[in-house]
């Protein structure tokens, strides 16, 4: 039987203290104590107050021949652009998978961009900025493009539906740096189940964000990544006092429960 069954029969057979399944008669303690003991090993408590966190998965960053991934090649040498390229491929379905769940549970996405308002980027963080001028110098293109540019679009298998908010960001972290904050908390959501890329970029930096404004933050281990496997864990491991790890296996069996 489903979770949400059984705490409903207890519901609606408790009045009287007991809960009636055939010949046998269970207590109403015990029907409390394993309702709740379910309940405090489940990761998803509620899946209206969950959202599914796709970060930059946007054809610049992500696919193939993407601006952000040729930056990576040059600064971090060319076996950070095939790895940058390869990692996104195989995250695509990982991230495809738990999108289907959420919509299918009926729970809330929403997607960050990472994009400058103006076509110089001057809007961005100076960091970025450098980024952008260390680009421009060596391949004639910025790091980070505007959000005019045909590279911001969430890739094609990604796509988001109209109700599912895509919230720009000019910086790393999106908690600092954009709006994301004020549209999960009006859609009353308490937890974030962070994917995306990179780990040790922009994911670490938005999910230690969101868990200092006090959400709790999931973390699926294989539907984020990096160029380098080593950084991925690395950033994985400087994380683990802010976030739960798990992986995407768990969360959408969890959220088959809330059906």
């Amino acid at each position: 039987m489903k979770l949400l069954k059984f705490i409903a029969m207890y519901s609606k057979n408790g009045e009287n203290g007991r809960l009636n399944k055939g010949p046998l008669c269970i207590s109403k303690n015990r029907d409390i104590h394993m309702a709740e003991n379910a309940l405090g090993k489940l990761l998803i408590k509620s899946k209206t107050e969950t959202t599914l966190l796709i970060i930059d998965m946007q054809v610049y960053q992500a696919g193939e021949g993407g601006n952000l991934p040729r930056y990576f090649g040059v600064v971090n040498g060319p076996d950070a652009e095939k790895g940058a390229v390869r990692r996104g491929k195989e995250v695509v379905p990982v991230i495809g998978r738990l999108l289907s769940a959420f919509r299918k549970a009926g729970a809330c996405v929403a997607f960050t961009a990472f994009g400058s308002l103006t076509e110089d980027g001057s809007d961005l963080v100076p960091y970025v900025r450098l980024w952008n001028r260390k680009c421009r110098e060596k391949l004639g293109f910025p790091a980070i493009v505007s959000v005019r540019d045909p590279g911001y679009a969430i890739l094609p298998s990604l796509s988001p539906l109209p109700n599912e908010p895509v919230i720009n960001k000019a910086a790393q972290g999106a908690f600092n740096s954009s709006i994301i904050d004020h549209v999960l908390r009006q859609r009353g959501i308490n937890t974030i189940v962070a994917t995306g890329m990179y780990t040790n970029h922009c994911v670490i930096s938005t999910c230690i964000g969101a868990a200092d404004a006090g959400y709790r933050v999931i973390v699926p281990e294989d539907a984020v990544g990096s160029w380098s496997a080593d950084l991925h864990e690395q950033a994985l491991e400087v994380m683990r006092s802010w976030i739960i790890r798990t992986t995407s296996d768990r969360i959408i069996k969890e959220l088959n429960l809330l059906l």
